[in-house]
């Protein structure tokens, strides 16, 4: 088992297996105790979840008529992301698309990666009604495109879609990601893990990346349960990422889920993302309280820490 495996080789790299590590998150929730403040190397980082959006609206115009009055912020462009991440070290950065703000066109994303060699990896949007889904998946990939979001308003309905099994399908053979964005809202479907499962068992060689760990929200055991066991399939990533959406700054109530999310898939197969702009919307969530969560304040050693700051996204969306 190398440094970054966890269920089912069921031991993590400190030698726990799952159940010790889990004991070990409740004292910690209990104690309050922290991290060491140790963190990855500066220059070297990865945000594995920013959104992206600006420019000229007649280049890259926004789906149903909008303007850039409608987004929140009305700008929140390429350098002001690259200006925004440097301030707390981080080099390069996983741009996924908005797609309520441009729907499935990425070009203002791809764009900005070709201009910025090695510095950002693109997740795209497919649309899962079409039935021509594996030719745009393969014209985007031309573009630069690394992968998939796909939004989990209906789940069930995966199962038994052509066109979500031909998405699935191509993904393996074109060596894309899928990242479901999962239990966002009331529209998207409270089973959307079981069915995420079964879906993972049909398509084993596709990679998946769970966005904002699933929406499982702290105390959940239930949903948490359901997460952790997408473990079983070596090809399931998980961010954690948007965390105004689990608690306030320090974050404390998220680090039981993080330390049972380690137990059970390894350190290495998190990365850490800050949802920008969406995190700074809800005040007092800002970047900085974001990042530092993982760089100084989760209860990790060095190794975990490199794993989600970089070594995860870097393997999944850089090619390293």
């Amino acid at each position: 088992m190398t440094q970054g495996e966890g269920r089912g080789g069921a031991r993590d790299r400190g030698g726990l297996d799952r159940r010790s590590l889990l004991k070990g998150a409740a004292a910690l929730a209990v104690s309050g105790r922290v991290g060491s403040g140790a963190r990855a190397a500066p220059g070297r980082l990865i945000d594995a979840h920013s959104h992206c959006w600006g420019g000229d609206l007649a280049r890259y115009p926004m789906v149903n008529g909008q303007t850039a009055r409608d987004r929140d912020p009305p700008d929140y462009d390429i350098d002001t992301v690259l200006a925004r991440e440097t301030a707390i070290g981080v080099a390069r950065v996983v741009l996924v698309q908005h797609i309520g703000y441009f729907g499935f066109d990425s070009s203002y994303l791809t764009d900005a990666a070709r201009a910025h060699p090695g510095t950002f990896a693109v997740v795209g949007a497919v649309d899962d009604r079409r039935a021509d889904a594996a030719e745009a998946m393969r014209t985007a990939k031309a573009t630069g495109v690394k992968g998939f979001r796909l939004r989990g308003v209906d789940t069930r309905s995966w199962l038994a879609s052509p066109v979500m099994a031909t998405i699935w399908a191509t993904a393996a053979e074109e060596d894309l990601v899928l990242c479901p964005l999962l239990r966002d809202s009331p529209d998207m479907s409270d089973d959307a893990l079981p069915h995420m499962a079964e879906m993972c068992r049909r398509y084993p060689a596709t990679s998946v990346c769970l966005d904002h760990m699933a929406h499982v929200m702290p105390g959940d055991a239930r949903q948490l349960d359901r997460l952790l066991a997408l473990s079983a399939f070596p090809g399931v990533t998980v961010k954690v990422s948007g965390l105004n959406k689990f608690d306030t700054p320090p974050y404390d109530r998220v680090i039981p889920q993080l330390v049972a999310l380690i137990a059970a898939f390894g350190a290495g197969r998190l990365m850490w993302g800050s949802d920008m702009p969406v995190l700074e919307r809800e005040p007092p969530n800002t970047m900085q309280a974001a990042f530092d969560f993982i760089a100084r304040r989760a209860p990790l050693d060095d190794g975990q820490r490199d794993f989600l700051l970089r070594g995860t996204a870097e393997r999944v969306f850089f090619g390293g």
